[in-house]
């Protein structure tokens, strides 16, 4: 890559680290504090775990169009002040409804579509997949990181404390748009502009396979959250503080079992059988911890297996989305991505909450094996899959 291009992939990097470290720093922390929330229920906690992703899910499109009208940098600017209010909001309420509305706000910020043509306005044709792999490998790394960080946060100063952090990372996150990210050319900023030329990306073939992709598996993410970290607690004796103990051991060899699959269905062109993989995977881990659950090593060996299917699902999606889409495409293209992507998050944090209520904890685990089956069914029809493969088939435009 250029200096220009490493510049712009660097800055766009730390702003999805920043944003989406304090989003995932809340997700194994808010099922610990139910007990201190009032009017908390079941449902409604899996409701403030999920309604991110709904406000995520409803935003993205809009917003990747809007920063087609009036520029990136205006768009990103908007979206990340929303999240930061949202984060500030959290820090100073104490009940379930505060913690949902302030959830909402966090994802009212929808800059994720935006970020992603914004890195396609600024990367070569020739390094868009480089770029967009390393900003996927930024959002391993947030993920990653969150899980550690937000138990020790917890611990030290409990939700409060976590939701202030995230207000922080906010901030931070506005600095690149400033002194990193270069200029971003006008011309480049005004495709698909008009909304009814944006609106056809939603019968483009290749977008609604990966959508749908994306969806199933940010569902299966959603509701892990409701009952893993609680799970994790009661096998391993600890208090919630210490979570991120087991936390951190799990994401790191998560990470390290997805590289061998992922470079594997790079090198020989086998995304549809590795995002098979990644299903059962999905599968059979929650099954291992819904099956085991009270014993620790069982449930940590179940949820490294269940999060290595996650990355590598996460890895291969994104990179085929990128191959399929021309420039024109590009704003809402992602915006449809993004929303698909959100909407399943708030789906998994709703049914996590629904099952956990109606079923209990091994029940919800039951529910991610079949959801992962899904995923891995979902991924077995190899035409669909080489739609994402033949990014000169755009019949669909």
């Amino acid at each position: 890559m250029s200096p220009f291009e490493k510049r712009a992939v660097a800055g766009l990097s730390f702003i999805y680290v920043a944003r989406m470290l304090g989003l995932f720093m809340l997700m194994p922390v808010l099922a610990l504090d139910n007990d201190q929330l009032r009017d908390s229920t079941p449902v409604l906690l899996g409701l403030a775990i999920g309604i991110y992703g709904l406000a995520q899910a409803a935003l993205q499109f809009p917003f990747g169009v809007a920063s087609d009208r009036f520029g990136r940098k205006r768009v990103l600017v908007f979206g990340l002040l929303i999240f930061v209010l949202g984060s500030l909001l959290g820090a100073v309420t104490h009940n379930i409804w505060g913690i949902i509305l302030a959830r909402l706000l966090q994802g009212a910020g929808a800059v994720s579509s935006v970020l992603l043509a914004t890195a396609g306005d600024l990367t070569g044709e020739q390094h868009r997949t480089k770029a967009m792999a390393a900003i996927g490998g930024s959002i391993a790394i947030a993920y990653v990181l969150g899980m550690a960080m937000g138990p020790v946060f917890y611990g030290l100063s409990g939700l409060t404390g976590v939701f202030l952090v995230a207000a922080a990372l906010g901030v931070l996150a506005l600095l690149p748009l400033w002194k990193v990210i270069p200029p971003i050319p006008r011309n480049l900023q005004q495709r698909m502009g008009n909304w009814r030329d944006a609106l056809k990306i939603f019968r483009y073939p290749p977008v609604l396979t990966a959508s749908v992709g994306i969806f199933i598996l940010q569902m299966v993410l959603g509701a892990s959250f409701v009952v893993l970290s609680p799970e994790l607690v009661r096998a391993m004796h600890i208090p919630g503080s210490a979570v991120w103990e087991v936390y951190l051991p799990v994401m790191l060899l998560s990470v390290a079992g997805m590289l061998y699959p992922v470079i594997h269905a790079e090198r020989h062109k086998q995304h549809g059988q590795m995002l098979v993989f990644s299903g059962l995977a999905i599968a059979a881990g929650a099954l291992f911890m819904g099956l085991l659950a009270g014993h620790f090593w069982p449930v940590a060996v179940g949820a490294v297996i269940f999060f290595t299917g996650y990355n590598v699902a996460s890895a291969i999606l994104p990179s085929m989305m990128s191959r399929s889409t021309t420039q024109e495409q590009r704003g809402a293209a992602s915006g449809v991505y993004s929303l698909m992507q959100f909407l399943g998050i708030f789906a998994g944090g709703v049914v996590g909450g629904w099952g956990l209520g109606m079923a209990g904890e091994q029940g919800v685990f039951y529910l991610l094996a079949a959801v992962g089956l899904l995923l891995a069914l979902q991924s077995w029809n190899g035409k669909r899959v080489a739609l994402l493969l033949e990014p000169d088939a755009r019949d669909g435009q």
